[in-house]
């Protein structure tokens, strides 16, 4: 709707076609990269692809995300491993590959889409929980080494929001979470994608630092602030009330589009979740 060009990125080729194809149907150009972001080479190949596609890249949308919900104690050694190298090294892979490109743009931005649970550490989601508070606090550090570039960093908490990233969760209550996502009340309690594309277009618009999207993540959000020391007995609380709901709260979705850039002339490479 801004009018850049788009480098849609996804492990799930057939995906990033769809995304670009609805990308085209809008009038503007897109290209389709198949990428596991666990792969630092790969993005670094990416980085290349794009600046030969475009010309360069202005904005940067690391999204890519899964989960696991169910007791820490009970999930295994490969799927911390799988949830840690997708949410968190896919974040600083990305922006290890594009860093450079970016430098040479008059004016670049890099989006990190974390999730509320990085402001309320939920329970049944520790390990997702730790992930996206990592992507939270490299963020945050990121943007004050990036303060004087041309380059803006914004790091994104959305609450519940109606992704597919319900169908690829591990942990031992995966199965009852894919139930609540594809049950009739889901679209009572999640929102659609394009709820966070149109926040993550003003924090870009408006060099935000940080942005919340949902009203759940808000209401969080303010709680964590006035009341830090009583936050994990709400995370408690909430994760007895909806059960597996929580592990939902992300952006990371297959299904949504690519959120556009800022700047008419831009280029964006947004990154997509199928892991």
């Amino acid at each position: 709707g801004r009018g850049c060009r788009v480098g849609v990125v996804d492990v799930d080729g057939d995906g990033a076609r769809e995304a670009a194809a609805e990308v085209r149907a809008l009038g503007r150009e897109a290209t389709v990269h198949t990428v596991d972001v666990r792969d630092a080479d790969a993005l670094e190949s990416l980085a290349a692809e794009v600046v030969d596609a475009h010309g360069g890249c202005h904005v940067l949308v690391n999204n890519a995300g899964v989960t696991a919900v169910g007791l820490f104690e009970d999930e295994t050694t490969d799927d911390l491993h799988w949830l840690v190298d997708i949410n968190v090294w896919g974040v600083v892979n990305g922006c290890r590959a594009f860093l450079p490109v970016l430098r040479r743009a008059d004016e670049a931005h890099i989006v990190n889409v974390s999730s509320m649970v990085a402001l309320l550490g939920m329970a049944h989601n520790v390990s997702y929980s730790m992930t996206k508070g990592a992507v939270r606090s490299f963020s945050e550090a990121l943007r004050g080494e990036l303060i004087t570039t041309n380059i803006g960093v914004s790091v994104v908490f959305p609450g519940a929001i109606r992704t597919n990233i319900t169908r690829t969760a591990r942990g031992s209550d995966a199965a009852a979470l894919a139930s609540k996502g594809d049950s009739r009340l889901a679209p009572l309690v999640t929102r659609p994608p394009e709820t966070v594309a149109r926040r993550i277009v003003g924090a870009i618009e408006h060099n935000r630092a940080r942005v919340t999207a949902g009203p759940d993540a808000r209401v969080l959000d303010l709680f964590a602030r006035l009341v830090p020391g009583r936050s994990g007995l709400v995370g408690r609380a909430l994760a007895r009330t909806v059960g597996s709901t929580p592990a939902a709260y992300t952006s990371s979705a297959a299904s949504s589009p690519a959120p556009p850039a800022a700047d008419a002339d831009a280029d964006a490479t947004a990154s997509r979740s199928t892991n």
